[in-house]
C-alpha cells in the first residue's frame, strides 16, 4: 500500500499546527486527501494554513486554543466528533522549547514548559479516548524529542518535559492496546523551523521540515512504538543513554555548543 492511502479519507488532529512540523504534516496529508483540524494559539496562521488545505479538496478546520486549556481541547474533541463522527489519528505536536540553567533556574519558565509541553499532550490526547475505545481503533501520537533521553545542559525544563511525554506516550500504549487503540511517541532531532531558528547552542544533522513529515508519515502508518530520527542523532543518543554519568557531566557542557552567558527563556 503506498503511504499517501493510509492517510486518504482519515480525518486528524494536528496541534501546534500554525507553523512547523504541525503545519507541514496538515499540508502533507491533505494533499493525500486526509481531512485535517488544525489547532494552536496563533489564529491568522492557522487560517491560512487550513485555506491551503481547503485547496487540495479536503475538509480543513482551524482551531484556536491554547493546549493547556482542558475545556478548550474538550470543547474542540465534541466539535470534530459532531463534524466527522470519529477522528482517526490525534497529533499532540504543540510544544516549547527553552534554556533553564541551573544556576539560574527560572520556575516561572518551568511552570509553563510543563503546562504547554506534558499537560498539553495529556489535554490533546487524552479526550479522544473514549471514542476510540468505544470504536476499537484510532492512532494517538505525542511529539517528544531525543532530548527526552538524558538531562540535556541547561534544559532542565525542556528535558524533563519530553521525558514525561514519552513516559505518557508509552503508559497509554500499554493500556490501550487491547482495546485497538494504538499510542507512540515522536523523537525528533533538530528539524528546520521557527522553533530552531537562533544560534544558542550547536544543532547537528538538521532535517528539512518536509523531510521530518514524511518520516513521521511512515513512522505512523507502521504504527511504530517509538520512532527517533534522524539516524546519526539516533546513533548519537544511543551512545549518549549508556554514557555512565562522570563521563556524560564532563563531556556534554564542552559538546553542546551553549553560549555561557545563557539566560533562562522559552523558544
Amino acid at each position: 500500500m503506498a503511504l499517501k492511502d493510509f492517510y486518504k479519507g482519515k480525518s486528524a488532529l494536528i496541534t501546534g499546527a500554525s507553523s512547523g512540523i504541525g503545519k507541514d504534516l496538515a499540508l502533507l496529508w491533505a494533499s493525500w486527501g486526509c481531512n485535517v483540524a488544525l489547532a494552536a494559539r496563533r489564529g491568522e496562521l492557522l487560517e491560512e494554513a487550513a485555506a491551503q488545505c481547503r485547496a487540495m479538496g479536503v475538509d480543513a478546520v482551524a482551531l484556536s486554543a491554547d493546549v493547556s486549556n482542558r475545556a478548550a481541547m474538550e470543547a474542540i474533541r465534541d466539535q470534530l466528533i459532531e463534524r466527522w463522527g470519529f477522528v482517526d489519528l490525534v497529533i499532540g505536536n504543540a510544544g516549547v522549547g527553552g534554556l533553564n540553567p541551573g544556576h539560574v533556574f527560572d520556575l516561572d519558565i518551568h511552570k509553563k514548559t510543563v503546562e504547554i509541553n506534558l499537560i498539553g499532550l495529556a489535554n490533546t490526547v487524552v479526550p479522544f479516548i473514549p471514542s476510540m475505545v468505544e470504536k476499537r481503533q484510532g492512532v494517538l501520537v505525542g511529539v517528544s524529542s531525543l532530548a527526552a533521553f538524558r538531562g540535556l545542559p541547561k534544559a532542565g525544563s525542556y528535558s524533563s518535559t519530553k521525558a514525561a511525554q514519552a513516559r505518557l506516550m508509552e503508559s497509554l500504549r500499554v493500556d490501550l492496546r487491547g482495546y485497538g487503540v494504538h499510542s507512540m511517541c515522536i523523537h525528533p532531532g533538530f528539524i528546520e523551523t521557527p522553533m530552531t531558528d537562533h544560534d544558542d547552542f550547536t544543532m547537528p544533522f538538521m532535517v528539512p521540515v518536509r523531510k521530518s513529515s514524511i518520516l513521521i508519515s511512515k513512522a505512523i502508518a507502521k504504527k511504530k512504538r517509538v520512532y527517533l530520527y534522524p539516524w546519526p542523532m539516533k546513533v548519537l543518543t544511543f551512545f549518549n543513554r549508556i554514557m555512565p554519568c562522570w563521563l556524560y557531566d564532563r563531556l556534554m557542557p564542552r559538546i553542546s555548543g551553549q553560549k555561557d552567558d545563557i539566560k533562562p527563556k522559552l523558544l
